[in-house]
C-alpha cells in the first residue's frame, strides 16, 4: 500500500515521521510523501486547511491510497480530512494497532489485541456514527442515535468479556509463578524500546532460535527460555516499549507487561548504534513505564561491535550517570556475553553466586 505521512509539531518540537515512517514499513507500506507542519491543532482538520490541500494534491501525485498521521485524531478530524484528501485518514495508533493484529499468533496475544482496538474505538464511536449519519442520512437521525447506543453497548459487553478472559490468563500465570519460586527459579525480563534487539539477546543467552525481525514489535507474547549453563535462571522476552503509548494500550497489555514487573531483575535493552540524544529519549520512555514497580534493573547497551571506540565510551559515562551497572554488549556478534551473564547471576542470586563459582 503506497501511503503519505503527515505530522503537526508545535514549535521547537522534535519530529517523530522516522519512528512513523519504521512502523509503515513494518507493514510493507510503501511510503511515497511526508509533510510536516509546525503550528497548534486546527479543530476541524489538525492541521491547516492550506496544509490539507497541500496533502490532497501530495496523495493525488503520488496515487497514496492512505495517509497516516504522527499525532491522534479525533473522528471527526479523520472523517473531515478524509472528506477533503480523498482516501481514508488514520493516525499512528491505528498503525500500532494494525501491527499488534498482524503480529497477534497466540490466543492471548489476539484477545490483548481486540481489547486494546475496542479501548481505542470505544470513546470515539458515537463521534464518528453521528457524524456519518448526519451527513449521510439527515432524516434517520433518531434511529441513528438508537443505533449507536446498541453498538457503543455491543461494545462495553464485548470488553467485559474479553477482561474476565484475560483474568483467568492470568490466574494461570499466578500459579506458574508460585511453581516456579517454589523451585528456586529466578526470572530475568528483557526490556526495552521495541527493536532494540532484544530477541536476539535472547536467543545468545539461552541458545534459542526464537523469530528476530529487524522490524518493531516483532514480539507480542511473552518467550521464555532457560539460560544456557544457568538451568534455575530463566529469561522472558516481553512486548517491546515505544513512546507515547496511552494507559488503555499499556492496559491492554498488562497480561504481558506483568513478566518484567513480577521479574526478579530487568534488563533494560538499549540500541547503542542510535545518536545520544535518542538513546536517552529511548532510555526515558523506557524508565518511565517501568517507574511505579520496585524493580532491579540493568542496563545493556547492545551493538556494541558497530560502535566506534571513543563514541562507545562517551555513550558508557552518560549512560553511567543515568542508570547502573550499564553493560556494553552485542547480542548478535556475542561480544561481553559472559559479563552480562556475571551481572545477571550476582544481581539475582547475590552472594550465592559468588559461593558457587
Amino acid at each position: 500500500m503506497r501511503v503519505v505521512l503527515v505530522e503537526r509539531i508545535t514549535p521547537g518540537e522534535r519530529s517523530n515521521l522516522d519512528e512513523l515512517e519504521a512502523l509503515a514499513q513494518t507493514l510493507d507500506y510503501e511510503v511515497v510523501g511526508k509533510l510536516v507542519q509546525s503550528r497548534v491543532p486546527d479543530p476541524a482538520f489538525h492541521i491547516g486547511r492550506g496544509k490539507v490541500v497541500e496533502v490532497a494534491e501530495l496523495v493525488k501525485r503520488t496515487r497514496a491510497e492512505r495517509v497516516i498521521f504522527t499525532n491522534q485524531l479525533t473522528p471527526s478530524q479523520a472523517f473531515n480530512l478524509y472528506k477533503a484528501i480523498g482516501v481514508e485518514v488514520i493516525d499512528r495508533f491505528q498503525l500500532i494497532l494494525e501491527i499488534f493484529a498482524k503480529r497477534a499468533g497466540s490466543p492471548e496475544a489476539k484477545l490483548q489485541v481486540e481489547y486494546a482496538r475496542l479501548s481505542y474505538e470505544l470513546p470515539r464511536v458515537k463521534e464518528r456514527v453521528r457524524s456519518l449519519m448526519s451527513v449521510e442520512q439527515p432524516g434517520l437521525r433518531g434511529r441513528g442515535e438508537y443505533e449507536v447506543d446498541i453498538y457503543f453497548d455491543m461494545i462495553r459487553r464485548r470488553m467485559a468479556t474479553l477482561r474476565k478472559k484475560l483474568e483467568s490468563l492470568a490466574e494461570v500465570r499466578d500459579q506458574r509463578r508460585v511453581k516456579r519460586r517454589r523451585g528456586g527459579f529466578k526470572l530475568v525480563a528483557l526490556a526495552g524500546y521495541t527493536n532494540a534487539g532484544k530477541s536476539t539477546l535472547l536467543n545468545t543467552l539461552t541458545d534459542s532460535s526464537v523469530e528476530v525481525d529487524d522490524r518493531f514489535f516483532t514480539t507480542l507474547t511473552s518467550r521464555t527460555r532457560a539460560i544456557k549453563g544457568s538451568e534455575k535462571i530463566l529469561v522472558t522476552d516481553p512486548v517491546g516499549f515505544i513512546d507515547g503509548l496511552p494507559p488503555w494500550l499499556v492496559e491492554a497489555f498488562k497480561a504481558t507487561l506483568e513478566d518484567i514487573y513480577f521479574a526478579d531483575l530487568v534488563v533494560l535493552v538499549v540500541d547503542g548504534r542510535e545518536t545520544l540524544p535518542e538513546i536517552l529519549r529511548k532510555l526515558k520512555v523506557s524508565l518511565d513505564i517501568l517507574r511505579d514497580h520496585d524493580l532491579r534493573i540493568v542496563v545493556a547497551l547492545n551493538k556494541i561491535d558497530v560502535i566506534p571506540s571513543e563514541e562507545l565510551e562517551r555513550k558508557m559515562e552518560i549512560l553511567g550517570k543515568i542508570s547502573r551497572p550499564v553493560i556494553p554488549i552485542s547480542a548478535k556478534e556475542k561480544i561481553n556475553i559472559g559479563g552480562l551473564l556475571e551481572v545477571i547471576r550476582q544481581e539475582v542470586f547475590g552472594s550465592q553466586a559468588l559461593c558457587s563459582q
